[in-house]
């Protein structure tokens, strides 16, 4: 009787996945349509470029281009119905976020810890860019685009990168991941990826106008 050798089945197993959100809260394939969406991101429109000439914490801290800067990181403190909205947008996104991230025990997290963020506004002009960075003191961070003067396929883009070394090193990632912002798109991702802002068009009309956050849950009982 001849026996055959038999080899345990390969299982080929994906970790440490690294989960990327994106809503477009003004798209026409929304409930209403994106209406109170952009009605949502005029206001904050508005209330950016106003707040913009006496905010006394502006600053260009890494980015490039002229004119470009971001504003003080007390956006979500103003007492406004568009950032009420922009705050229940970013608890969506933790919450999404966290469900895929922690799967059955999101729950838990989210009923006993309260979310905390903060958030600050980045105006980009004529060539503006955002050098390669990631956010500290935070689980996740994001953006939300308001304005997109001077976006194309090849400029102005949001770009996040391999954050293996190793495999950068080897030559063995799929490289940059590039997304085009549009108005009203939502992006979110853990605060330790590498991401950068690509320059925007220094010749296109208009500005690229963006609401940067992080956010974090708050394990010392504060409130949110």
């Amino acid at each position: 009787m001849t026996q055959t050798a038999t080899r345990p089945q390969a299982v080929v197993m994906t970790a440490w996945e690294t989960p990327i959100y994106q809503a477009g809260l003004a798209d026409p394939d929304t409930p209403d349509g994106g209406a109170q969406a952009r009605e949502m991101i005029s206001e904050l429109r508005d209330l950016i470029l106003d707040a913009e000439d006496h905010d006394a914490a502006a600053h260009t801290f890494g980015l490039a281009g002229g004119g470009t800067k971001k504003s003080s990181m007390d956006i979500l403190k103003w007492d406004h119905r568009a950032v009420a909205w922009l705050r229940t947008q970013i608890r969506d996104a933790v919450s999404a976020m966290t469900a895929d991230v922690l799967a059955e025990r999101a729950p838990e997290v989210e009923s006993k810890y309260p979310v905390i963020a903060e958030a600050w506004a980045v105006v980009y002009r004529s060539g503006g860019s955002h050098r390669l960075h990631t956010h500290h003191d935070s689980i996740y961070s994001g953006t939300i685009y308001i304005e997109c003067g001077g976006v194309s396929a090849t400029s102005g883009n949001l770009h996040m990168f391999d954050p293996r070394p190793a495999a950068i090193a080897c030559g063995v990632t799929p490289g940059v991941l590039s997304i085009e912002p549009r108005p009203g798109l939502l992006v979110a991702f853990p605060s330790w990826l590498p991401h950068s802002v690509q320059a925007t068009h220094q010749y296109a009309d208009g500005q690229r106008i963006c609401i940067a956050w992080n956010a974090s849950y708050d394990r010392t009982g504060g409130k949110p």
